[in-house]
């Protein structure tokens, strides 16, 4: 090789090494001016931080007059998003607009630069694909940082206020925030005298004693065992109390298919310090019965396989419900349908400290769920409390539809005006007509829901409601002796 060749390979070999270097030097350069002008905060979706981002950046004027943008529809689904107020009375789904994922967007906050990217990118072992939000603010002071996460926050509260969030645990056994439902009031759930009314009290009790249980070293858990037939009403009022102590609901299903002891024992550790965790039907999770008793005898087919153990064992149900890595502030409700089929170990103090049981429909039970079905309106002497007052009023199902005649075009062509008209009832006829349709039912035959569709079927019609609801328990119980199997 001659001299000249290998100067001019020396040369390439030289640049080659030099420029990584002084592109590893320009974006490490970068980086520390980045770092020291900008205040960077980093949001994963799934985290509630996130959420109030995506609410505040939804409301901010600046995507108003944005050129690239995401048009979303989640605000109606999760409350992470707010809708444009001009696009709200079109009557059709609700959007907002967000920052677009990939790009690079500018905006201006308190004076100071900030700047927006979302991204997604795959994490875990299946690739799941999780967002990412980042947000960068031209300052210094980290004060900023923090006004814009209480701003944020209450703007997400604002949106919430007479809701609460629904979670649920999704296939990577994280919690998601899946719903938002209204807080339903305690005075609609009719149950015997008393009943609700003491365990909002030992729940609102339990709340405020977090100091005395750290003085004594008591394990700061609250446990509700709700039993009894179907229908009954523990669901229900779980989720009044849920609203009554302005707490959100996370749904623990046992039978899911993946859950298993270990995954089980995070999502209970992963909740937040003050919430309600509910385990509905819990004697359903386990096929063989919810207890530690092994089979007594052989099944009579030697050559048929075992049945499959459950995923989830009691011996993993307990320790994941006061076992060292329990969430503590929390209350659980379990409900179930077969409460003596359940192992003694998970019904004591500690784990289930409060068990009430829920029983067929009291007479009692049948008065005040029709009173309250067909309770006349309550006019407000305030124009403005009226006017609310009759928006909410239209929702309710106790009146009946008719077609009234308006001067103003009906919004669609298809579609007609509708407003809901109320039964002229007073006082007195309608405690008459309850009394009536209390001694029609018999005593802890009916569940309150088959009470409550019967009259479904009679909402604008108490007078037939009520004289037809004989007839109606005769043909219940035919349909019952006909699917009971006679021996």
């Amino acid at each position: 090789m001659s001299i000249p060749g290998l100067f001019d390979y020396a040369k390439l070999m030289l640049m080659g090494s030099i420029i990584p270097l002084v592109q590893q030097a320009a974006s490490w350069a970068q980086e520390r001016a980045i770092s020291a002008l900008f205040l960077t905060a980093s949001f994963r979706e799934g985290d509630p931080a996130f959420d109030w981002m995506m609410v505040w950046l939804a409301q901010h004027s600046a995507w108003r007059r944005a050129r690239n943008v995401e048009i979303s529809t989640r605000g109606v689904k999760d409350g992470r998003c707010v809708s444009d107020d001009d696009a709200s009375d079109t009557g059709s789904r609700k959007f907002s607009y967000l920052p677009s994922i990939s790009d690079q967007h500018w905006m201006w906050y308190k004076g100071r630069l900030l700047t927006v990217c979302r991204s997604k990118e795959s994490t875990g072992y299946y690739g799941r694909q999780e967002e990412e939000l980042v947000i960068r603010i031209l300052t210094w002071d980290h004060k900023i940082l923090n006004t814009l996460m209480c701003e944020a926050q209450g703007m997400w509260k604002e949106g919430q206020s007479g809701q609460i969030g629904i979670h649920a645990s999704d296939s990577y056994n994280d919690w998601r925030h899946v719903a938002s439902r209204p807080k339903r009031p305690l005075k609609s759930i009719v149950l015997e005298p008393g009943v609700k009314e003491d365990i909002l009290e030992d729940a609102l009790e339990f709340l405020e004693s977090k100091e005395w249980y750290n003085d004594r070293g008591i394990p700061f858990r609250r446990g509700y065992m709700l039993y009894g037939a179907p229908g009954t009403g523990k669901t229900s009022l779980i989720q009044s109390i849920a609203g009554e102590l302005g707490l959100d609901v996370y749904i623990l299903t046992l039978s899911r298919a993946g859950l298993d002891d270990t995954a089980l024992s995070e999502l209970i550790a992963d909740l937040p310090e003050k919430c309600i965790a509910i385990m509905e039907d819990i004697d359903a999770a386990f096929t063989s019965g919810l207890n530690r008793d092994l089979p007594s005898a052989p099944t009579s087919n030697p050559d048929s396989a075992p049945p499959l153990p459950p995923d989830v064992t009691l011996s993993g149900l307990l320790n994941a419900i006061d076992g060292v890595g329990a969430q503590e502030g929390r209350i659980l409700f379990a409900t179930t349908n077969k409460y003596h089929a359940l192992d003694p170990a998970l019904c004591r103090p500690g784990r289930m400290d409060k068990h009430v049981e829920f029983k067929l429909a009291s007479r009692y039970q049948a008065r005040e769920l029709f009173r309250a079905f067909y309770q006349p309106r309550r006019k407000p002497a305030d124009p403005e409390e009226e006017e609310k007052e009759k928006e909410k009023w239209e929702k309710d199902s106790g009146f009946e539809e008719k077609l009234v005649d308006s001067s103003t075009p009906p919004p669609s062509p298809r579609r007609k005006s509708r407003k809901l008209v109320g039964p002229d009832l007073g006082e007195q006829e309608l405690g008459e007509l309850a009394a009536r349709f209390a001694e029609a039912v018999p005593e802890r035959a009916c569940s309150m829901a088959s009470l409550q569709g019967y009259l479904m079927q009679y909402k604008t019609k108490p007078r037939d409601a009520s004289a037809n609801v004989a007839q109606w328990i005769l043909h219940e119980w035919e349909g019952r002796k006909k699917e009971t199997p006679t021996s």
